[in-house]
């Protein structure tokens, strides 16, 4: 609940590459990814391509919770009707601000854009975990790409036995190095301390060319809030107190 809560939030606000103010594809539309994991019993529900829902996170969580699938490429309005998701026109999602950032990568090249996907992850009083993403993807990205948002275990994932994780940035890198879940095996296996297992899946997706950041919370303890690009918008709220970095 808390985590879909807090990506709602954002997928409403035209500020945030994710639901209105997504970035716009080489066609001038929207391609939209969204999953959601719980960390409890590993289950989770992921969607991308969508054109038409409000709030691409709540397509996640009804796949999670109404299907027996995974994932769904590009699910028809009728299917997200009877998932009772909210449906919006194109016009709805398609902002000047992306229509201009679409005419400059157009114009000017093609290169990675630093606004960013969007993400949350979230701890309950009994240590269970969980992990959200929601994103457009990229500026002038080709139709039918799809990015590590959407993918359990790349841009996503929870585990109670380690961390919940959600990721931002350049999304093939992230999936090259299949990021979020090599946090959690870090965490895991190796026993390594949450901030230095995401500060080493994060020089892996610099071997790849790529940078980002990830937010992780584990079942105990400390989360942590690590970036190696130029910046990234964050923050967390306890009952000790909030923080946001801007």
């Amino acid at each position: 609940d808390a985590v879909c809560a807090a990506i709602r939030v954002m997928e409403d606000a035209p500020e945030f590459n994710a639901g209105r103010g997504a970035a716009l594809t080489s066609e001038g539309i929207v391609s939209m990814d969204s999953c959601l994991m719980t960390g409890v019993d590993g289950e989770v529900g992921s969607a991308c391509g969508l054109t038409t829902s409000k709030n691409p996170i709540n397509v996640a969580r009804a796949i999670k919770e109404k299907t027996k699938h995974v994932m769904f490429a590009k699910p028809g309005d009728n299917l997200l009707k009877e998932w009772g998701i909210e449906l919006c026109d194109s016009e709805y999602f398609i902002t000047s601000a992306r229509q201009e950032s679409l005419r400059e990568a157009q114009s000017n090249g093609d290169e990675w854009e630093k606004h960013g996907t969007i993400g949350a992850v979230a701890r309950d009083a009994s240590g269970n975990i969980a992990a959200g993403t929601s994103t457009g993807g990229i500026t002038n990205q080709m139709p039918g790409r799809v990015g590590d948002s959407p993918l359990p275990g790349c841009g996503t994932y929870a585990n109670n036995d380690s961390v919940a994780i959600s990721c931002t940035g350049i999304g093939e890198a992230f999936v090259k190095e299949v990021a979020a879940h090599q946090v959690s095996d870090r965490v895991l296996y190796a026993k390594e301390d949450p901030v230095e297992a995401a500060k080493a899946a994060l020089d892996g997706v610099a071997r790849h060319h790529g940078d980002g950041g990830m937010i992780v919370v584990p079942a105990h303890g400390d989360g942590a809030m690590v970036f190696n690009s130029e910046m990234m918008n964050c923050g967390w709220k306890s009952p000790k107190g909030s923080y946001v970095q801007s």
